[in-house]
């Protein structure tokens, strides 16, 4: 090795010696960082929460709005934003009690399980949805397909009593209902659900 560089190499061992200690560590401290990837923000969670169980399922609905769905692939959909306080306890079912179709309208004809939905919700601004798994379309020219949901009604001969109404009976109020092709589900929007029973089916356009 030449004189030359033996001199260069002493100088440059000499400067490095003669840095302050927490310029180095400094240093060293930002490389580090450099090389530590940055946190990782959780994203906030989008869209209504879901709750599914077997025939039945309870969740406690905010102001999140809520998926409710049932083994059969029966599903209730609550939007966020709907007036429910700071939670409200509410159950989708299937149930097993029988429905004279002559009590819902005259030609009614039920598709799928009657069902019971608790959450008597002011949905006016944004609707409930319900919607049932449906593997052909029941659409046809002389069929009006309906969402049957059952309220309070006003007692009058062959109308049963509903439990818990205060005296009154059972009446239902037919809303219009769609087909997806797609999904092959067919669902209704509830503006104003009652709490009490619901079923789809279909009634003679005749009888409108």
């Amino acid at each position: 090795m030449s004189a030359r560089t033996l001199l260069l190499l002493s100088a440059l061992a000499i400067f490095c010696s003669s840095l302050p200690l927490g310029w180095t560590a400094r240093a060293q401290d930002d490389e580090e960082e450099e090389a530590t990837p940055a946190e990782t923000v959780p994203a906030e969670p989008t869209g209504p929460p879901m709750a599914s169980g077997r025939t039945e399922v309870t969740a406690v609905v905010g102001t999140r709005g809520m998926t409710f769905e049932l083994h059969s692939h029966a599903q209730v959909f609550i939007p966020s934003g709907l007036p429910t306080g700071a939670g409200r306890s509410i159950t989708f079912a299937e149930v097993r009690t029988r429905v004279d179709n002559a009590t819902v309208a005259p030609g009614f004809n039920r598709l799928g399980a009657v069902m019971s939905f608790n959450g008597a919700l002011n949905a006016t601004r944004n609707p409930v949805v319900i919607s049932i798994r449906l593997p052909s379309n029941p659409v046809r020219d002389d069929r009006r397909v309906v969402l049957a949901m059952e309220q309070p009604s006003i007692c009058r001969e062959g109308l049963p009593p509903l439990e818990g109404a205060g005296g009154l009976c059972s009446g239902w109020e037919l809303l219009d209902a769609r087909y997806g092709e797609g999904e092959r589900r067919l669902s209704a929007s509830m503006t104003t659900p009652g709490g009490h029973r619901l079923m789809f089916g279909w009634v003679p356009r005749t009888s409108e």
